[in-house]
């Protein structure tokens, strides 16, 4: 346990607005006040904030929120306008004028906080921060603290143990039938994809931050990429394909050749791949699905990833994916792989590397090999084990909802008690 840093140094305000003086509940108001009356409200006390049951059924928790708790507390004040609401509750319009007069003073100056660093393992009932405080102060306190620590708390550790799961015994890494996949030996990375599904834009942006504590390795959350210098990531949704529906939408897009700096026309070289050189099952893709694919190579044509299962996985997206990812790589960039949103991702992903595997070895492009495959849909804990004991090939993991809303337990229930 250690000392909080002195609350006379400069620090940056809550990152969310809402987090003020106000962001409690009545009842700690209302006993501050008869505190007040009784002439406590100076007493010293001592409050404890801890946990009294691990989340999720496990024998941890990872330990979140006290940047956000330092903020709040360095830049705890009453404004005018603040104290002029309070004056409009009903339960404290018959309150002293004095109590007021308190309050617009009150900061948290005689405050002193204990606690564990950050992103460290904690276990119930000891205690993750102490509170020293004059009664008053140390009261008004509690319920931001408890907000402020519950959640981000949850978050983290339920990140931990996706990614640990993530990083599970892979069975296709032994299986004499997939092992040679290169996909399947990777250790694969998380990413967090929660925002659309989170319990508002605060809880989206907090999921993301604290994800990162738990091990996750990028966010498609914008917002959190700027303001906490976070990889961000994402391709493209279902929609952007379903606008195409025929080749001749892209027949103008081109790409430059970065051998020759020649702009390409990315449908002539696609064409030629497609029934000259693939042929076969290759002649039969979705056209529309083609030409979206298109659209995107000549956007992003040095990160081209994929969303492959909006019709066929297997029989269109992944065999349109790989037309165009050899016409990338003729013009000297280097494809980033596929996504997969729907299906038995064990056997899709597998299904893909044995694919890229072929290609890379019939047509010495070794870039096959090193293609992401990307999964997503729905992903929990229980799915990441049961996808290592099926055997994948998966090597990112995009995880939304079940990491934002902790389904699996919605709340972490710490406390703070008064101890002495």
């Amino acid at each position: 346990m250690e000392a909080t840093r002195s609350f006379d140094d400069q620090m940056p305000l809550p990152t969310n607005s809402l987090v003020t003086p106000l962001l409690t509940d009545l009842y700690q108001i209302t006993m501050t006040y008869a505190h007040w009356k009784n002439n406590r409200h100076n007493d010293s006390a001592v409050f404890e904030l801890f946990f009294r049951k691990n989340p999720f059924g496990g024998e941890y928790t990872i330990y979140c929120g006290l940047d956000e708790v330092l903020k709040h507390v360095s830049n705890f004040h009453f404004s005018d306008e603040e104290i002029e609401y309070l004056k409009t509750i009903p339960a404290l319009s018959t309150c002293d004028p004095g109590f007021f007069e308190y309050l617009a003073k009150l900061d948290c100056s005689e405050v002193q906080l204990y606690s564990m660093k950050e992103g460290t393992i904690a276990f119930p009932r000891v205690p993750l921060i102490t509170v020293s405080a004059p009664l008053g102060i140390g009261q008004l306190l509690e319920t931001t603290l408890l907000t402020l620590i519950n959640y981000p708390s949850l978050i983290a550790t339920n990140s931990v143990r996706m990614v640990l799961a993530a990083r599970g015994k892979n069975a296709a890494a032994e299986d004499p039938d997939t092992k040679h996949l290169k996909q399947c030996s990777q250790v694969p990375k998380c990413a967090e994809f929660g925002l659309r599904r989170a319990q508002g834009p605060d809880g989206g942006f907090s999921a993301s931050k604290y994800s990162f504590v738990g091990g996750f390795d990028a966010t498609s959350n914008v917002q959190a990429g700027k303001l906490l210098n976070f990889p961000v990531v994402g391709t493209h949704a279902h929609a952007f394909v379903q606008s195409y529906v025929s080749l001749d939408e892209v027949k103008h897009l081109t790409v430059k050749d970065c051998k020759s700096g020649e702009e390409v026309i990315l449908l002539d070289r696609v064409l030629h791949y497609r029934n000259n050189v693939l042929q076969d099952k290759f002649l039969t893709t979705n056209d529309g699905e083609l030409a979206a694919f298109i659209a995107y190579a000549a956007a992003f044509p040095a990160s081209f990833l994929c969303l492959i299962d909006t019709y066929e996985t297997l029989q269109s997206g992944n065999l349109n994916f790989c037309i165009l990812a050899m016409v990338l790589d003729d013009l000297g960039y280097i494809p980033r792989g596929v996504r997969l949103d729907s299906g038995d991702l064990a056997y899709l992903s597998l299904e893909c590397a044995r694919m890229y595997e072929l290609l890379a070895e019939k047509y010495d492009r070794p870039f096959f090999r090193d293609l992401d495959i990307v999964a997503s849909n729905d992903i929990n804990e229980d799915i990441l084990h049961a996808l290592n004991k099926e055997g994948h090939a998966i090597t990112l993991f995009g995880i939304g909802t079940n990491l934002v809303t902790c389904q699996a337990q919605p709340a972490l229930g710490c406390v703070y008690k008064l101890v002495e």
